[in-house]
């Protein structure tokens, strides 16, 4: 063995072909190798081939590492820097005497550990719930994964079951016995073909710069108890000049306030103190647009709802802070709109292009034929086949099968560019385009939008934003680097504390930026289905990556067509769910929906009891795990001394009462069997009446419930499309559909008792209009109060 290590609790060592080995655990002396299985601490790619080490020496005076490389003529020089609990890797120099441009890439790994459990695949941290090993980026130029185009390396597992990124994203990565650690550099400095995002073969331009360089690509090692590892990469962190986000005065990783919850609604200047009004009745921080730009690229915002453009954006913060209520907005990231200045009406030389060619034949202003040189950009499939050529977008249905090239079926002039004639050897390229009906920047003009994001969060002081669309950096052809470069930028210049997350796109070196992420849509399902399977995979995904933990977004909506209005059950279930997880959450409604739906305070009086709670650590272990089953349902209440009660709920599946399975004459009515998994207790009920073939006046009088001997009738009729609510006393409520109270009935006795066990439920009514209605019934029973009290976090 030519060298020793150790940092922190981690010892391993180098040998003359500058591979690690002997890794252990320095505490204990617990070996952590991974069997047979060779590590080189780098290795450089060129073309599609990686080459390892001939030999390599380490200098302990100058802590120099050099790696020599035989049959290349290459040297590699990587400074060492030894740090209280971990350990840098920098590469200071290459020399090759056919030049730099012949090596393509440098490679960090991977490293095989025989740690198994946890694979933290983003933030680069594997442990066994004992010990943990880690790898950071230090740098943006750096790349937590392996390059697309490369192989994998044999031993490297499939994607274990709740993987949420390819290998090649991937800085950590499970495989038998073990795992892996891994990060790379390109040499951007010249292009090439390759995989880009969805497409197997795309040409990429070369950049300039330091960061296009291989050299300075760098990495960290650490080693530590596994309850020791955010303690660790803060220090990384900080000791390394990477980004360290503080939110209300404490590491965003680690800061309560990261996981707190947020409504989401359609403010406007205008309106913006309605909108802090429903926030705070939530008991919520932070009020988030989900749509405020008219055009994404420039990010302009919504003239009728920001007539006063930033500044009027500027004056919905202030409003908003006088009454301690954050605002936050939503972008589409580098997503660009067709009606944005960047595409009409003289596109900007910076929009991404697939490919480019050059016209072989002039091309006059009505033209619906033009001959190109190169079919390959516009064959690549897309959204819609169209092009830049000079100042004028156009479109096209085909490209000729055989050569002379020609784009077929020309439209000329989209999107108000305007029509003119080209010249043999004009440039077209093909446009990188969406379904969203978006375009996208190349790299240099991307710094353009991170630019005006940070001017935007500067200067009227929004403290919450989401880099939705993220994966459109990768258009760009600079896979990681693209993603790196626009989130730091963004960071670098929209000042401190501002909350952010991202989609499904998580670089090595943006897990110090993002604060959290918060995944799960809702649309066009019910609120219990919405991507459920999903948003629990997020949370174990959260766990392994040492990130706060979200749950997604959930609506508030009006009745419609496919769903019902939001219920109280229906919210108290997201709730539970938030409080077993710890976890924060999107609470999504329009504003027309809070004005309009007569439940709307209650609801979010809710979210501010249960958020309450959660936020004051209010509820035990076993609590947690009980209110983490997505089967179950729970109540909460406020009880003496801010406490509150928890209470388990179990609803009954819809007790349906249809005329149709009447038999002629026979008075309505049904008997249900149903079973009360808790004990004796009053009846609770929701009644809905539903038009019969859409025959919405129709309706039922009398309803009347039965069970165990007691008789409860409502000497009242119920419409159809309204409800009739019983709460276990003698009082109904009548509803419309969207939860607006109608008027109070007293029924005719206490509500009936509902014994433990199986029973029969009967309930009759008088049927009115033809065709007749449904009547349709929910059970709720409730279990043993539970305290909740709030404890010291």
């Amino acid at each position: 063995m030519m060298a020793r290590f150790q940092v922190g609790s981690l010892a391993f060592q180098m040998n003359d072909r500058g591979e690690l080995c002997g890794l252990a655990d320095s505490a204990n002396g617990r070996s952590l190798d991974a069997g047979d299985l060779r590590s080189p601490l780098l290795r450089i790619v060129a073309g599609s081939k990686i080459e390892e080490a001939d030999t390599a020496s380490y200098d302990d005076q100058s802590g120099v590492l050099t790696f020599f490389f035989v049959s290349r003529k290459a040297q590699v020089d990587v400074r060492v820097g030894f740090k209280d609990k971990y350990i840098t890797f920098e590469v200071s120099r290459i020399e090759a005497v056919n030049g730099m441009q012949e090596i393509d890439a440098i490679l960090w790994g991977p490293f095989a550990t025989g740690v198994e459990g946890s694979i933290g695949e983003s933030v680069g941290v594997v442990h066994d719930k004992q010990f943990a090993i880690g790898l950071m980026s230090l740098n943006i130029k750096t790349i937590g994964g392996w390059p697309a185009e490369l192989n994998k390396p044999a031993y490297a597992d499939e994607s274990y079951p709740d993987g949420k990124f390819d290998y090649a994203d991937s800085t950590a990565w499970p495989m038998q016995g073990g795992s892996l650690l891994q990060a790379f550099a390109r040499n951007r400095t010249h292009g090439g073909r390759r995989p880009v995002w969805n497409l197997k073969d795309i040409e990429v331009t070369p950049l300039q710069g330091h960061d296009a360089e291989l050299i300075g690509t760098g990495i960290a090692l650490f080693g530590c108890k596994a309850d020791s590892v955010l303690h660790v990469i803060e220090t990384i962190e900080l000791g390394e000049n990477l980004p360290h986000p503080v939110i209300e005065g404490e590491w965003g990783k680690t800061s309560s306030a990261a996981t707190q919850s947020y409504l989401i609604t359609d403010f406007s200047e205008a309106t913006i103190d309605e909108a802090v009004r429903y926030t705070k009745q939530a008991g919520l921080n932070y009020v988030y647009h989900p749509d405020p730009f008219a055009k994404w690229g420039h990010f302009i915002l919504k003239p009728g709802q920001f007539p006063q453009g930033d500044e009027g954006l500027r004056a919905c913060v202030e409003s908003a802070g006088r009454e301690g209520v954050r605002v936050g907005v939503h972008t589409l990231s580098t997503f660009t709109t067709l009606n944005d200045p960047y595409v009409t009406p003289v596109p900007a030389a910076g929009l991404q292009t697939v490919g480019t060619a050059r016209l072989t034949e002039p091309a006059a202003e009505e033209a619906d034929e033009i001959a190109i040189d190169d079919p390959r950009p516009f064959r690549e499939k897309l959204y819609r086949n169209s092009a830049v050529l000079g100042g004028e977008l156009i479109g096209y249905e085909s490209v000729s099968e055989q050569a002379p090239w020609k784009l077929q079926g020309v439209s000329r002039g989209l999107n108000g560019t305007a029509v003119s004639a080209h010249d043999v050897g004009a440039e077209i390229g093909r446009l990188w385009d969406h379904p969203y009906d978006v375009l996208f920047p190349n790299l240099e003009l991307q710094d353009a939008y991170s630019s005006r994001i940070a001017e935007l969060l500067r200067t009227t002081g929004v403290k919450q934003l989401s880099f939705d669309g993220l994966e459109g950096c990768y258009a760009t052809g600079h896979d990681g680097y693209g993603v790196n470069r626009f989130v730091k930028q963004c960071y670098d210049g929209w000042g401190e504390g501002v909350i952010n997350d991202a989609s499904i796109v998580v670089p090595n070196y943006l897990w110090h930026i993002f604060t959290r992420f918060n995944w799960g849509e809702p649309w066009g399902v019910s609120t219990r289905e919405g991507q459920l399977e999903w948003r629990l995979t997020n949370q174990r995904y959260f766990e392994r990556n040492f990130i706060p933990p979200m749950l997604g977004w959930f609506l508030i909506r009006s009745t419609s067509d496919r769903f019902e209005a939001t219920t109280l059950d229906e919210i108290e279930w997201v709730l539970s769910k938030a409080a077993g997880f710890d976890a924060g959450f999107a609470l999504s409604a329009d504003m027309a929906v809070l004005r309009r739906n007569g439940n709307s305070e209650a609801l979010l009086e809710k979210v501010r009891q249960w958020e309450t709670a959660r936020g004051t650590g209010a509820f035990t272990e076993s609590q947690k795990e009980r209110l983490r089953d997505p089967k179950s349902d729970w109540h909460l209440e406020p009880a003496e001394d801010g406490a509150w009660r928890l209470v388990p709920v179990s609803l009954s599946k819809p007790l349906v009462c249809s005329p149709d399975e009447l038999q002629p004459g026979q008075p309505g009515g049904a008997d249900w069997a149903f079973y009360n998994k808790f004990g004796e207790q009053p009846l609770r009920f929701c009644l809905r009446v539903s038009p019969g073939y859409g025959n919405e006046d129709a309706g039922v009088k009398r309803p009347t419930f039965y069970t165990n001997g007691e008789y409860m009738t409502f000497e009242t009729d119920v419409r159809a499309n309204e409800y009739l609510v019983c709460d276990g006393d003698r009082i109904g409520k009548v509803y419309d559909l969207n939860w607006n109270l109608l008027r109070t009935v007293q029924a005719s006795a206490d509500a009936p008792v509902v014994r433990a066990g199986g029973q029969t439920v009967s309930f009759s009514c008088k049927f009115e209009g033809d065709p007749k209605p449904v009547v349709s019934v929910t059970v709720s029973t409730w279990g043993e109060p539970e305290n909740v009290k709030a404890s010291e976090r």
